[in-house]
């Protein structure tokens, strides 16, 4: 670019159109994205497309190159993202709009504001691993960083085909989440890397969309069915042998009759 001393400015008949932004009550959260509603005011009789272009972008803030209003409507949402980095501050931006009058026409709209501001939570996802067909947890520890009323959403994204979980709701006491994860016996196997969460905190009456965190899921075949095992031999219980009968303790006159008839036996012999 080059300075100038002097820049043209030329008288035309009126532009058939006006356009609006209108000024966003929530902040663009950094890892976020926001629609920024574009109005049209147009003339009777006017009803040509209008594209939109977004020219000042904060740093860490980009933007479609280009939106159109289509023919005969009157409003169109432009998205805008932030990166981790972008500039936490109150911004003045515009839009400027081109249609065709028998050439481009150009119109700008008025200065609004627009705030980008920090993440609202940090969310620190686990990762896990399962067999197809099984299911499991996936543990999310909840760091608030910015206070918010009501209960807020949050979306596991990124889950590979046939796999399945819920949205969970959570408030500002929340500290940690837990998806339940469901798993089909077709669900491709390998480590899927590209899970992350999607927050949508309620601010001012609108939503503040951000991403949170990142994790792994690994899936994994279900082991083989174990060979039958040979039957083991049963154990065949011993017979118990009889006792042996103690010998029975005489009395001593049973044991003088024994002595005596030994007596008698012996002197016949």
């Amino acid at each position: 670019m080059k300075d100038v001393a002097q820049i043209p400015v030329a008288v035309v008949e009126e532009v058939p159109f006006k356009l609006d932004i209108v000024e966003p009550k929530a902040p663009l959260a950094r890892n976020g994205s926001l629609q920024l509603k574009v109005v049209a005011t147009r003339k009777e009789g006017f009803d040509e497309a209008i594209t939109l272009q977004f020219p000042f972008r904060p740093p860490g803030v980009g933007a479609s190159s280009r939106v159109t209003i289509p023919k005969g409507k009157n409003e169109a949402f432009y998205p805008i993202n932030a990166n981790s980095k972008a500039e936490i501050k109150k911004w003045k931006v515009f839009v400027i709009g081109s249609a065709n009058l028998g050439g481009n026409a150009w119109v700008s709209s008025q200065l609004a504001n627009l705030e980008v501001a920090d993440s609202y939570v940090d969310l620190d996802l686990a990762r896990t691993a399962v067999e197809q067909g099984k299911e499991t947890e996936i543990i999310c520890k909840v760091d608030l960083k910015t206070p918010f009323d009501g209960d807020a959403k949050v979306k596991l994204v990124g889950l590979p085909p046939k796999v399945t979980t819920e949205d969970i709701t959570f408030n500002k006491e929340s500290k940690e989440l837990i998806f339940k994860v469901k798993t089909d016996p077709a669900s491709p196997q390998g480590r899927h890397k590209s899970l992350f969460c999607q927050v949508e905190v309620p601010v001012n009456g609108e939503t503040v969309v951000h991403t949170a965190g990142r994790t792994e899921l690994r899936i994994d075949k279900p082991l083989p069915p174990k060979k039958d095992e040979p039957a083991k031999p049963q154990a065949v219980a011993k017979k118990e042998e009889p006792k042996k009968e103690e010998p029975k303790r005489l009395t001593r006159l049973e044991q003088l009759r024994l002595e005596a008839k030994k007596r008698l036996e012996e002197g016949t012999k």
